[in-house]
């Protein structure tokens, strides 16, 4: 997990809640396309799972700085 940069923010409940969903999504989409990069041949869409994986990983390190 990434350093807490933002500890002074203070989230509403709603707030927190959404950051929660969309972590979820991201993880979702982190571990949808770590599965199919093991089967998909096409180099391009290789590509395309390799950089999701990483705007996932990145997205979810930075939503977590937010979270308590």
């Amino acid at each position: 997990m990434a350093g807490k940069e933002n500890d002074n923010v203070e989230l509403g409940i709603h707030e927190t809640l959404e950051l929660h969903e969309v972590t979820t999504q991201r993880r979702s989409n982190l571990l949808k396309a770590h599965m199919m990069d093991a089967i998909v041949k096409d180099p391009e869409l290789k590509k395309l799972l390799r950089r999701e994986r990483q705007n996932s990983e990145k997205a979810i390190d930075e939503i977590e700085t937010f979270l308590p």
